[in-house]
């Protein structure tokens, strides 16, 4: 999903698409984002992923949407706190690439979210820092990331997925 389509040249036009496409991607988030100096903090922190993302990737910061993910969580002193799944929509062809933070990254990077080619299940393909890492991952010159191949993101039998081990299954 795309803040600005096609023909939305005007700020008060992208600002009224913007918040429409804002509270119908979490509603409750966008409703309660003055509320506390968490939430206006989480918003904050939205804004500036949307920036940071946008410019690695040559695109409009209204082609970036970022929302709670309902999947991943990060650990705060406070507790957990929802993780970033980030939508950038190509506003030439309207194609959606979703990300995640790499949090293994020593600077701004994302890990790209694609389809196993075994299992079909939505696993994090590869790191993407710039647009040239896209474009190389594109190509078919880079797969996977190795939590790629984490046997729990895959359905049962994938043969993508390398198996977890525990200590105790060490002979």
């Amino acid at each position: 999903m795309t803040t600005s389509p096609p023909g939305l040249v005007g700020l008060a036009q992208r600002a009224a698409h913007a918040a429409r496409a804002h509270h119908a991607a979490d509603p409750d988030g966008f409703h309660r984002r003055h509320n506390s100096p968490d939430d206006w903090n989480r918003w904050a922190r939205r804004a500036r992923v949307t920036r940071t993302i946008a410019a690695a990737l040559q695109v409009p910061a209204d082609a970036v949407l970022v929302t709670d993910d309902p999947h991943r969580s990060y650990r705060t002193r406070t507790g957990p706190i929802p993780g970033d799944l980030i939508t950038v929509t190509d506003p030439l062809t309207g194609r959606a690439w979703r990300f995640i933070p790499d949090l293994t990254s020593p600077g701004e990077g994302w890990l790209l979210l694609d389809r196993c080619p075994d299992c079909e299940a939505e696993i994090p393909a590869t790191r993407i820092a710039t647009l040239a890492d896209l474009g190389e991952y594109l190509d078919g010159d880079i797969w996977p990331a190795d939590e790629a191949r984490d046997e729990p993101l895959h359905q049962p039998g994938c043969a993508f997925a390398v198996p977890t081990t525990t200590p105790g299954d060490q002979p």
